[in-house]
């Protein structure tokens, strides 16, 4: 529904690629960037609906046109207003207000708010994460998926967390910025979207798509734990009105016989504007190769299978946790008995 109102948008996004040179490569996670890219949208929804009142007079116009405008506030209010106000709430001096109000009559009645904030930034994460597997204790199917996750790693605010680069899989950790701390419900929408289970084949066959694979599958994952973060769900809904038309598009493309969609690289990375990588206006990555799969692992190490687990978790992009209980005995197999000879 959404889909006519995303069509300029994107083809100015691309533009830009091309006229910045680069630049917006390198900013595009710029907070500066992102409200521009928020004023855009609530620019192109207002000129769309004025459009729609001076122009589109047909029943059989209007009504698909609304929809698409219906669809896009929709999409603006659940993404962009629960990002606003994420960003909002983590600009207040959470620390100074509970060392404030911890010396006040009201303290009982905010005490585990001022416990939390004044911890430290590295506290908090630990806190947060410790209260998320209690939550969880009595799901499963997520507590196994959280046992993937070691911690939080606070990196510095200029680099972009929106995509990319945002865990490290090997060793469990998800990147975060340390006023993200500020909101505990972000980092625990942010621990079950990014938790790196699914880089373990035992939950999805590598190598994988990002589009039409693993984002269904992590977005699935937050929408059935929408209780330990409803704000992040509420988000993460709105993202996937924008988000889900490359989903649909690549599968069409598949249908007749066109892989046009990337399959997510080696480090765990994706490429998220095809199209600009087409046009050369954002930079390639030399020869890319997509994850490794067990037997290409097994076959690169026949000739190096002296290395810790952690080593080969970093070195194919794996969990430790899946090296340590799968892939280790697959090796050794391999190495003692030869391949053919292992169960």
């Amino acid at each position: 529904m959404r889909l006519p109102l995303g069509v300029a948008p994107y083809l100015c996004k691309i533009a830009l690629y091309g006229l910045s040179r680069g630049w917006l490569e390198r900013h595009w996670h710029d907070y500066s960037i992102q409200a521009l890219r928020a004023a855009g949208d609530l620019l192109n929804l207002a000129g769309s609906a004025a459009l729609i009142l001076s122009v589109a007079q047909s029943p059989w116009l209007r009504w698909p046109l609304t929809l698409a405008c219906a669809a896009e506030a929709v999409r603006l209010l659940t993404e962009k207003g629960m990002m606003a106000l994420s960003a909002a709430w983590q600009t207040l001096p959470h620390r100074q207000i509970a060392g404030w109000l911890a010396a006040t009559p009201l303290e009982p009645l905010v005490r585990a708010y001022c416990r939390y904030y004044r911890l430290s930034d590295r506290d908090r994460l630990r806190v947060v994460l410790v209260h998320l597997r209690g939550r969880a204790a009595h799901r499963p199917e997520t507590a196994q998926k959280l046992r993937y996750i070691s911690g939080f790693r606070i990196v510095p605010n200029g680099r972009g967390l929106r995509c990319g680069s945002v865990r490290d899989v090997a060793l469990g950790e998800i990147f975060v910025h340390a006023r993200w701390t500020n909101h505990p419900g972000l980092l625990v929408g942010l621990a079950l979207r990014r938790a790196p289970w699914i880089f373990d084949p035992r939950h999805l066959a590598r190598p994988f798509y990002y589009r039409t694979q693993a984002n269904r599958l992590m977005t699935l994952f937050v929408f059935e734990n929408a209780r330990l973060c409803p704000l992040y769900a509420v988000y993460q809904f709105g993202h996937e009105i924008k988000s889900a038309r490359y989903d649909a598009f690549y599968r069409m493309l598949a249908w007749i016989g066109i892989r046009a969609e990337e399959p997510v690289r080696e480090d765990g990375t994706y490429t998220f504007e095809p199209l600009a990588l087409t046009l050369k206006w954002i930079a390639p990555l030399a020869q890319p190769r997509p994850l490794w799969t067990d037997d290409e692992v097994l076959r690169d190490l026949a000739r190096d299978p002296a290395l810790s687990a952690l080593t080969v978790a970093r070195r194919y992009t794996y969990p430790l946790l899946y090296v340590e209980e799968v892939l280790s005995d697959k090796i050794a197999c391999a190495t003692n008995a030869g391949a053919s000879q292992c169960g």
